[in-house]
């Protein structure tokens, strides 16, 4: 059945079932060219939003099917991940159905990837990719009250790369008051800044590296744009290959903030290399950016303790995402919190998400749903004394242990 809300961006037609609303691919910005910063959307339009088009840059909202304007749900603004490489508004990882059943309404935001949406130009204030979801929790300041919003009680939420974003949107100088607080599932970012990666961007793109000349190629040959990413990409199978860097949490809001990670992150990732894990950490841990060789001998130690089977898987995981949880909670706000997510078998990148986020029902579900809605945390900041909720999977239980991610700091970080 079609559903029809009026709101400042015009008259938006949905869908409804028994238990929700659903508005899907919604434009919430106009983008001239490729590489242009984003321009607000029209406002005052009709926008058939009965059927998802991943392809474009928009958000989609679900609604409980209860929700009209003025009701003052909750919100949820997610941000998928992908490496900024993969990834749409249209996914349903963040199990948007399960949220409206408890009363919270969730927005998708779609933004640009790859290189029209993280390639930096001289003068740029920001990542473009970071410009649209500005625009994008912009709109929903305007708008989300007529779905029955809260436009005063948001949660940025967003996993692996869509938490770096989440994050960098954060930063004092961006932070635009569009969000109350902050969820970084498992955050990722370039180890490496793009000016030391620029070689390779032109090498791989052949033209002068300008916003004039690149939107003048793309126009004319958009497949050469992906063709030349994908060269570009090969140069870092390593990292995070184009994203927003440095990531400086000293730059970060005083707006409360709960970073985490799982705790065996890539340890797929690894299976190759674990028979020789303590060797590949030798010759490949400065690519990953760990530290001398007395930390990497002092990182061997301490992961022969806790994962003598799988030491290159727990390296990877160190070095691709828990080395950011870890400075981000070192030098990040006073209101910042860590979550560590495990299980009685290894938990993979984002295998938490459906526990978290599908199963209210669970202590720690309960716990993630609790800071969405109000931003209760009744655990302990990160500072002082390094205190950290560990949250089991299997058993569902939580307990507050003291920094567990030592030996990342030791390896990776100051």
């Amino acid at each position: 059945m079609d559903v029809t809300i009026t709101c400042p961006a015009g008259t938006i037609t949905g869908t409804a079932t028994a238990t929700t609303r659903e508005f899907h691919s919604i434009p919430y910005s106009h983008i001239d060219a490729p590489f242009d910063p984003p321009l607000p959307a029209s406002e005052g339009q009709i926008i058939d939003a009965t059927t998802p088009h991943p392809d474009t840059i928009a958000l989609s909202i679900t609604t409980p099917a209860s929700a009209r304007a003025l009701d003052d749900y909750p919100v949820m603004v997610y941000l998928h991940g992908g490496r900024f490489e993969e990834g749409n508004h249209c996914e349903t990882t963040s199990r948007p159905e399960a949220f409206a059943s408890q009363g919270v309404v969730q927005v998708r935001v779609g933004y640009r990837r790859k290189f029209p949406g993280l390639l930096p130009f001289p003068g740029d204030a920001s990542f473009r990719a970071v410009e649209d979801c500005q625009e994008a929790l912009r709109w929903v300041q305007r708008n989300i009250e007529h779905f029955g919003g809260d436009p005063t009680n948001v949660t940025l939420v967003g996993h692996s790369a869509g938490a770096a974003l989440a994050l960098w949107l954060a930063r004092r100088d961006h932070f635009q008051g569009a969000f109350r607080r902050v969820l970084a599932l498992s955050p990722a970012f370039p180890r490496t800044p793009f000016a030391k990666r620029k070689w390779a961007a032109r090498g791989a793109i052949g033209k002068p590296l300008t916003r004039q000349v690149l939107n003048a190629y793309a126009g004319r040959r958009p497949d050469a744009i992906e063709r030349a990413y994908q060269r570009f990409r090969t140069q870092y199978f390593h990292d995070v290959a184009l994203g927003p860097a440095p990531f400086n949490p000293a730059e970060l809001a005083e707006v409360p903030i709960v970073v985490t990670s799982t705790r065996e992150e890539f340890h797929h990732s690894g299976e190759g290399f674990n028979a020789f894990g303590a060797t590949f950490i030798r010759c490949f841990g400065r690519l990953f950016g760990a530290k001398g060789d007395a930390a990497r001998r002092a990182y061997i130690n301490a992961a022969r303790a806790t994962d003598p089977d799988a030491l290159a898987g727990r390296f990877l995981s160190d070095a691709l995402i828990r080395r950011w949880v870890d400075t981000a909670c070192e030098h990040g706000p006073a209101d910042i919190r860590q979550i560590e997510f495990c299980a009685n078998t290894p938990l993979g990148h984002s295998c938490e998400l459906d526990a978290l986020f599908g199963e209210p029902g669970t202590h720690i579900g309960q716990v993630i749903y609790n800071y969405i809605r109000s931003g209760h945390a009744d655990w302990p900041t990160y500072l002082p004394g390094r205190r950290v909720l560990r949250a089991s999977l299997s058993s569902d239980t939580t307990s507050v242990v003291e920094d567990p991610l030592g030996g990342v700091r030791t390896a990776f970080n100051e």
